[in-house]
């Protein structure tokens, strides 16, 4: 059963200063794929596959360049995908990095996606597939991907290393040279999975960075874990409702058109788990409020004016209702348990002990 695929904005990797620096808009590109511009600002926040890949159509259409998301690809690290990033390239070897960033990859960055490694002979062939059904965008999405697949071999095979092919599946044959110029390698068009390949050899390279004491706290890792299962449907609606706040206050009308679903279905299936779309609201209002009073300096009126709310008094009494006081006390509370002793820290710089 083909699965509605989701994706973090870490994933779009620099767009604005690739897109800026060939001559193009990034408020217009966003614009035209009705997305938030914040996205930017909100790496880990979660977006559909199917808008992911519509971004990317609509900046290489902005731009008038086919190849766009292989030019983009060639600017990404896998420092940019933060604690799924950290994670891969803390592998003792390529082949657990291998294995790390295919098991983890549908929990912690993108779902409806596998990275499959299979042996041909003396050659690793690790494609890059996708069960989720949308078409529009998934050419330039899968272009940006194998330059992300490239950056985990390259972190223990060197910085200049280059697979001996890459094959991408149902590549138009007039796109098959200015890729393969990107890319500095030879490229084949497939017509299975799209995938990187190398020498089998290079599975034993050492993580040349071994030893560093760098790990992950199993909160960095819990934390990530949070991409929505198929078969859940809240979930699926609280990350377009969380996608939508970042730019306005999202309607229920809205949201139904945004999953697919008759607005009378879509209440229908939440009542019949105990829910509403005001609660699903509420909860995101209530997330996005405490990330941005612990996250940010903003003043309480322009936070409550984010998310909506056009009297600040009106955020405060929602805000007290949650969490059991105002939102300004809330704050204090949380920067005095946060907030070293004063004394303690002025007594270690003066060389004093306690």
């Amino acid at each position: 059963m083909h699965q509605t695929g989701y994706t973090r904005a870490s994933t779009l990797g620099p767009i604005a200063k690739v897109v800026t620096a060939a001559g193009g808009s990034i408020e217009r590109v966003f614009r035209r794929a009705d997305l938030p511009l914040a996205l930017l600002e909100s790496p880990d926040t979660l977006l559909p596959l199917r808008d992911h890949f519509r971004l990317l159509m609509v900046t290489s259409r902005e731009l008038h360049d086919e190849v766009f998301a292989a030019r983009l690809g060639r600017q990404t690290s896998m420092a940019g995908l933060g604690v799924f990033g950290r994670w891969v390239t803390q592998a003792p070897t390529l082949l657990e990095a291998m294995h790390r960033a295919g098991t983890s990859l549908p929990h912690m960055l993108q779902t409806a996606t596998q990275l499959v490694v299979r042996r041909h002979g003396s050659e690793i062939h690790w494609s890059y597939e996708l069960t989720d059904p949308a078409r529009d965008g998934r050419q330039q999405n899968e272009m940006l991907a194998i330059w992300y697949m490239i950056a985990v071999v390259r972190h223990f095979a060197g910085a200049w290393w280059l697979p001996s092919r890459i094959i991408f599946e149902g590549l138009p044959p007039r796109l098959r040279c200015p890729i393969g110029e990107l890319m500095c390698t030879d490229t084949a068009i497939g017509n299975t999975a799209s995938a990187i390949v190398f020498d089998r050899r290079l599975l034993t390279a050492v993580n040349p960075n071994l030893g560093r004491d760098d790990g992950l706290t199993a909160t960095e890792l819990g934390r990530i874990f949070d991409l929505p299962d198929p078969e859940d449907l809240p979930g699926r609606l609280s990350v377009l409702i969380e996608l939508e706040l970042l730019d306005r206050r999202p309607t229920l009308s809205r949201i139904g058109i945004r999953s697919g679903l008759a607005r009378r279905t879509l209440q229908r299936r939440l009542s019949e788990v105990g829910l509403s779309y005001s609660d699903l609201l509420r909860n995101a209002l209530q997330r996005r409020a405490v990330k941005l009073l612990c996250q940010t300096d903003r003043s309480i009126s322009e936070i409550g004016s984010m998310l909506g709310y056009d009297d600040p008094a009106h955020f405060s009494r929602a805000f007290e209702r949650w969490s059991g006081v105002p939102p300004t006390r809330w704050r204090r509370l949380q920067e005095s348990r946060l907030r070293p002793d004063a004394k303690r820290v002025a007594g270690m710089i003066s060389g004093q002990t306690e």
